[in-house]
């Protein structure tokens, strides 16, 4: 039985040694009512932001400034949620959120200029989009998008990611990304975007191989 109070304890215990806040209570970001699903999404986020601390050598600074948790619901970008800036050679380059919206390729294809409908854009558990995006960020917009599965993971998922790939690019020779060294320095799409899928299920290596054609890194992660 997963013990909820004790991984949130330990979720921001990691955040906290990886991003710097302007006040320790910016640090309590995990409800004290999660579901399985969420408490799993922040575990990964931890992971997350080990890597672009000790990998990518980012600055990270937590931005969380009314002290309100993590976002449970998708949606576009809202300033009031909390959020992490990333920082290279003092220079704010990139945000990172949770449960964030994007705009598809295909509405980009399109061309129009009327409201996105509901099929014109998709949710992504952890995103990293340029920075000063309001709203939902396009399809370009987007560095990293990450999906987290605390659950058996099945053909159906394996579908659910690769239409993911084909709204965030197109099949590419290989492209460089924005990352020097994790998760990846180059992608087989363009736009350059890195996609990454945590799962408790040891089973989602076994999707691995469709995946690795167009980019998507699968990966078994316990909580």
């Amino acid at each position: 039985m997963i013990n909820a109070k004790s991984i949130k304890k330990r979720i921001e215990a990691a955040i906290k040694k990886y991003a710097t806040a302007r006040s320790s209570k910016e640090y309590s970001l995990v409800p004290s009512s999660l579901t399985s699903g969420k408490l799993y999404e922040a575990h990964v986020l931890s992971l997350v932001l080990e890597h672009l601390h000790t990998d990518e050598n980012f600055r990270i600074v937590l931005i969380n400034t009314n002290f309100i948790p993590l976002k449970s619901s998708p949606g576009p970008i809202n300033p009031h949620y909390p959020h992490f800036d990333l920082f290279r050679r003092g220079q704010k380059v990139a945000e990172l959120w949770t449960d964030v919206e994007f705009l598809t390729l295909s509405y980009a294809q399109r061309g129009s200029s009327a409201s996105p409908t509901s099929g014109d854009f998709h949710e992504l558990d952890l995103v990293i989009v340029d920075s000063g995006i309001s709203g939902r960020p396009r399809h370009e917009n987007v560095w990293l998008g990450v999906e987290c599965k605390n659950t058996g993971y099945n053909k159906s998922l394996l579908k659910e990611i690769l239409g993911i790939r084909r709204e965030l690019s197109l099949l590419q020779n290989q492209q460089v990304t924005k990352f020097s060294k994790w998760p990846r320095t180059s992608v087989p799409a363009h736009p350059p975007s890195c996609l990454l899928v945590y799962s408790t299920d040891s089973s989602v290596t076994s999707y691995a191989s469709p995946g690795s054609v167009f980019g998507i890194d699968f990966y078994h992660e316990e909580i």
